[in-house]
Protein backbone atom coordinates (compact mmCIF):
# COMPACT_ATOMS: atom_id res chain seq x y z
CA UNK A 1 0.00 0.00 0.00
CA UNK A 2 1.01 3.58 -0.97
CA UNK A 3 2.07 5.30 2.36
CA UNK A 4 3.07 8.71 0.72
CA UNK A 5 0.27 11.41 0.09
CA UNK A 6 -0.31 11.83 -3.83
CA UNK A 7 -1.76 15.93 -4.45
CA UNK A 8 -4.77 16.94 -2.63
CA UNK A 9 -5.35 13.66 -0.58
CA UNK A 10 -6.71 15.01 3.04
CA UNK A 11 -6.05 13.03 6.13
CA UNK A 12 -8.64 11.08 7.18
CA UNK A 13 -11.82 12.93 9.14
CA UNK A 14 -11.62 15.66 5.89
CA UNK A 15 -13.62 16.30 3.35
CA UNK A 16 -13.72 18.58 0.47
CA UNK A 17 -14.87 22.33 1.21
CA UNK A 18 -18.47 22.82 -0.15
CA UNK A 19 -20.15 25.40 -1.93
CA UNK A 20 -16.18 26.67 -3.05
CA UNK A 21 -16.15 29.26 -5.48
CA UNK A 22 -14.14 28.63 -8.87
CA UNK A 23 -11.26 30.82 -7.04
CA UNK A 24 -11.09 29.03 -4.30
CA UNK A 25 -11.30 25.55 -6.35
CA UNK A 26 -8.61 27.31 -8.59
CA UNK A 27 -6.29 27.77 -5.79
CA UNK A 28 -7.41 24.39 -3.92
CA UNK A 29 -8.58 22.23 -3.03
CA UNK A 30 -9.55 22.75 0.51
CA UNK A 31 -10.96 20.61 2.91
CA UNK A 32 -12.54 20.60 6.30
CA UNK A 33 -13.06 18.87 9.31
CA UNK A 34 -15.65 18.97 11.74
CA UNK A 35 -15.13 16.91 15.00
CA UNK A 36 -15.88 17.05 18.88
CA UNK A 37 -17.49 20.87 18.05
CA UNK A 38 -14.05 22.54 16.03
CA UNK A 39 -13.87 22.96 12.65
CA UNK A 40 -10.40 22.35 10.95
CA UNK A 41 -9.55 23.82 7.52
CA UNK A 42 -6.49 22.54 5.49
CA UNK A 43 -5.11 21.72 1.89
CA UNK A 44 -2.10 19.36 1.00
CA UNK A 45 0.54 21.86 -0.60
CA UNK A 46 0.86 21.27 -4.34
CA UNK A 47 3.59 22.08 -6.84
CA UNK A 48 0.98 25.27 -8.28
CA UNK A 49 1.07 26.26 -4.46
CA UNK A 50 4.91 26.81 -4.69
CA UNK A 51 7.01 30.51 -4.83
CA UNK A 52 10.70 30.47 -6.43
CA UNK A 53 12.40 29.22 -3.29
CA UNK A 54 10.62 25.96 -3.44
CA UNK A 55 7.87 26.76 -0.27
CA UNK A 56 4.40 27.97 -0.12
CA UNK A 57 3.70 31.11 -1.46
CA UNK A 58 2.38 33.96 0.98
CA UNK A 59 -0.24 34.53 -1.20
CA UNK A 60 -1.78 31.36 -0.98
CA UNK A 61 -1.54 31.74 2.70
CA UNK A 62 -3.38 34.62 2.54
CA UNK A 63 -5.80 33.05 0.75
CA UNK A 64 -6.29 30.22 3.18
CA UNK A 65 -6.26 32.38 5.79
CA UNK A 66 -9.00 34.63 4.54
CA UNK A 67 -11.31 31.47 4.11
CA UNK A 68 -10.80 30.20 7.79
CA UNK A 69 -14.39 32.31 7.81
CA UNK A 70 -15.78 29.26 6.58
CA UNK A 71 -14.92 27.69 9.84
CA UNK A 72 -16.29 30.04 11.85
CA UNK A 73 -19.27 30.01 10.13
CA UNK A 74 -18.85 33.84 8.30
CA UNK A 75 -21.15 32.19 5.56
CA UNK A 76 -24.25 31.35 7.89
CA UNK A 77 -24.94 35.18 7.93
CA UNK A 78 -26.14 34.85 3.73
CA UNK A 79 -23.54 32.77 1.80
CA UNK A 80 -20.62 35.18 2.38
CA UNK A 81 -18.88 38.13 4.40
CA UNK A 82 -17.18 40.75 3.51
CA UNK A 83 -13.29 40.70 4.59
CA UNK A 84 -12.53 44.34 6.71
CA UNK A 85 -8.54 43.41 7.37
CA UNK A 86 -6.18 40.10 7.17
CA UNK A 87 -3.28 40.17 9.10
CA UNK A 88 -0.60 37.21 8.43
CA UNK A 89 2.65 36.31 10.16
CA UNK A 90 4.94 34.53 8.40
CA UNK A 91 6.89 31.96 11.13
CA UNK A 92 8.47 28.76 8.73
CA UNK A 93 8.15 27.66 5.36
CA UNK A 94 5.49 24.78 4.21
CA UNK A 95 7.08 22.61 1.07
CA UNK A 96 5.51 20.41 -1.75
CA UNK A 97 3.60 17.39 -0.01
CA UNK A 98 3.07 18.78 3.75
CA UNK A 99 -0.69 19.02 4.80
CA UNK A 100 -1.27 22.80 6.05
CA UNK A 101 -4.00 22.87 8.79
CA UNK A 102 -5.36 25.52 10.69
CA UNK A 103 -8.19 25.61 13.11
CA UNK A 104 -9.82 29.44 13.54
CA UNK A 105 -11.01 31.11 16.73
CA UNK A 106 -13.34 33.41 17.09
CA UNK A 107 -12.37 36.07 19.57
CA UNK A 108 -14.91 38.48 19.54
CA UNK A 109 -18.13 38.92 18.14
CA UNK A 110 -20.43 41.95 17.47
CA UNK A 111 -23.45 42.55 15.93
CA UNK A 112 -21.73 43.16 13.24
CA UNK A 113 -18.49 42.00 13.18
CA UNK A 114 -16.26 38.38 13.45
CA UNK A 115 -12.93 38.60 15.01
CA UNK A 116 -10.81 35.47 14.56
CA UNK A 117 -7.56 34.32 15.02
CA UNK A 118 -5.74 30.78 14.06
CA UNK A 119 -2.50 29.21 13.87
CA UNK A 120 -1.35 27.71 10.81
CA UNK A 121 0.41 24.69 11.16
CA UNK A 122 2.26 21.38 9.85
CA UNK A 123 2.55 18.46 11.57
CA UNK A 124 1.94 20.76 14.69
CA UNK A 125 4.55 22.79 14.16
CA UNK A 126 3.50 26.28 13.59
CA UNK A 127 4.13 27.93 9.95
CA UNK A 128 2.07 31.20 10.49
CA UNK A 129 -0.56 32.98 12.39
CA UNK A 130 -3.29 35.08 11.49
CA UNK A 131 -5.88 37.11 12.50
CA UNK A 132 -9.04 39.09 10.64
CA UNK A 133 -12.52 41.04 11.43
CA UNK A 134 -15.08 39.92 8.76
CA UNK A 135 -17.94 41.94 8.22
CA UNK A 136 -21.73 40.38 8.72
CA UNK A 137 -23.97 40.15 5.81
CA UNK A 138 -27.36 40.04 7.45
CA UNK A 139 -29.08 40.33 3.76
CA UNK A 140 -27.86 38.50 0.69
CA UNK A 141 -28.77 42.40 -0.91
CA UNK A 142 -26.59 44.14 1.17
CA UNK A 143 -23.56 46.27 -0.79
CA UNK A 144 -20.77 43.70 -0.46
CA UNK A 145 -18.46 46.51 -0.40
Amino acid sequence: MNTVPTPDTPPPGFAPLENATEGERFNGPFHIARDGGGVRLGFRVGARHLNAAGSVHGGVLALFADMLGYGIGVGSYSGAANTITLAIDFLSPARNGDWVEAEPEITRETRSLIFFRAMMTVDGEPIAHCNGIYKKRTSPKEDPA
